[in-house]
């Protein structure tokens, strides 16, 4: 602006100034919105009465080298700054529905970061799960805690050069944080000195390309594809107590594991029918939970992490899309056709998986926190090559917080030894043999589909 125009607009009277606006045009600015993933996390959160249920809670063993905490202090607090996700919080009508909520990008929102120390892996997962079961305030946050801890000897004290490693603890609230943001904040503490910290776009950008992709063409065609997907679809998996509107998400898990050959068996089977190891296991799960129903027409909740489009890789956020995949036509039961009939009906679907899933219309309810999905199958491989932060191993820990997201959750995570899970079950729903005997079956079926891998 020249000196010229700055004197004569100093010169102008009130009155003048107050014309000028006026004949300038406004251009309203957009109040930030909750995505749809984000408000069935509010709804649900109000569900359960404020209960940390949708919550990200891991442990990082660090071992092999001394770490310096102080740093890995500085990094948090750091990668917190950088993205906008990590400082926001959410005010509140109080009417406790999604509508009446408006997430506030705050300047500055330390997290809390706590420094102790932990005499092994139960001491460490004791702690996070404290952590975890503590209410978050959403309105004022901070919606992320980490606890840094070294490690201590049999005496009590230090270990020396790094013997008993460290570990970092890190709970969040899936409103700000999913699987993937994990990964990008660990990426930011693995950074060597001699790199700088990777670009950080923010998540309102990606809200915002979202709802521009719902009212496009695109948008219309993925809402017509997912309709037609669920309509007609089967009742939910039968429970051991009816569905009621008090559960609060209290969970237990059912662990397995299983040998690498029933993991390359089912590999080798599903490439020969053109599909992925995902795909052979989901038709595993698929035949377990037909059995336990009753029908073979199953729909199971299936993730996707919602950053396939262009600079989505480096948001930190809840960008996870939990979608629905219509499994029915078995064919003549064997795992070969189950595997084809899931390939079928997940690729299909992955040209709308930008499509928010907690937009899906539907003819069933399903009382709990989510409108649509009582059951979810978790296939994850992310992470799985290991990293070095200061020259330590870092090993992520997964962790029983005790809770449940949804009635029931089978997980598998393939690795070089084989494949280990587990299953998650809401104990108001669900007895413990109920659960067992499911795993159980799920296991019998995988290592009868992968003696047709081998071959």
């Amino acid at each position: 602006m020249s000196a010229d125009l700055v004197a004569r607009l100093a010169a102008l009277t009130p009155e003048q100034r107050a014309l000028i606006r006026q004949r300038i045009p406004q251009v309203p600015r957009k109040q930030p919105q909750l995505t749809p993933g984000q408000r069935r996390l509010w709804e649900a959160h109000r569900w359960v009465g404020d209960r940390p249920v949708d919550v990200v809670c891991q442990v990082v063993r660090l071992t092999g080298a001394p770490v310096g905490l102080d740093l890995l202090a500085e990094r948090v607090l750091g990668f917190v700054q950088a993205h906008e996700a990590l400082r926001t919080t959410f005010e509140s009508d109080g009417e406790g529905t999604g509508d009446g909520v408006r997430p506030v990008v705050r300047p500055r929102l330390p997290p809390r970061v706590v420094r102790t120390r932990c005499a092994g892996a139960d001491e460490a997962h004791a702690l996070a799960r404290e952590l975890a079961a503590e209410p978050f305030d959403l309105a004022n946050g901070p919606l992320l805690r980490v606890a840094l801890a070294e490690g201590t000897a049999a005496g009590g004290g230090p270990a020396e050069d790094g013997a008993d490693g460290a570990w970092l603890l890190v709970v969040v609230h899936n409103l700000v944080f999913d699987a993937w943001s994990f990964e990008l904040l660990l990426d930011e503490l693995a950074r060597t000195a001699d790199t700088g910290p990777v670009a950080a776009p923010p998540f309102s950008g990606f809200a915002h390309e979202q709802r521009r992709l719902l009212e496009s063409a695109a948008g219309r065609a993925a809402a017509a594809y997912w309709k037609a997907e669920v309509a007609g679809a089967p009742p939910p998996l039968p429970t051991d107590r009816p569905r009621g509107s008090g559960t609060g998400r209290s969970g237990a898990r059912v662990e397995f594991t299983l040998p690498r050959a029933v993991a390359d068996g089912i590999a080798a089977a599903a490439q020969r029918e053109a599909a992925t190891a995902y795909t052979g296991w989901l038709a595993v799960a698929w035949a377990a939970l037909a059995e336990y129903g009753g029908r073979d027409d199953v729909l199971l909740g299936t993730f996707t992490a919602g950053r396939d489009r262009p600079g989505t890789t480096d948001v930190v956020g809840y960008l996870l899309n939990v979608l629905p995949v219509r499994l029915r036509d078995a064919g003549d039961g064997s795992h070969a056709a189950r595997t084809r009939a899931a390939r079928t009906a997940t690729r299909a679907g992955l040209a709308h998986a930008a499509h928010p899933g907690e937009l899906i219309a539907e003819e069933r309810r399903v009382p709990g926190t989510h409108p649509l999905l009582d059951a979810v199958f978790v296939f994850d491989n992310l992470g799985e090559g290991g990293r070095e932060i200061q020259g330590a191993r870092a090993v992520t820990e997964d962790l029983d917080k005790g809770t449940a997201r949804y009635d029931l959750t089978l997980a598998v995570y393939p690795g070089p030894d084989g494949a280990r899970g587990w299953l998650e079950y809401d104990t108001e729903l669900y007895e413990a043999p109920t659960a067992r005997r499911i795993a159980e079956r799920f296991t019998a079926l995988a290592e009868k589909a992968a003696e047709g891998g081998h071959g």
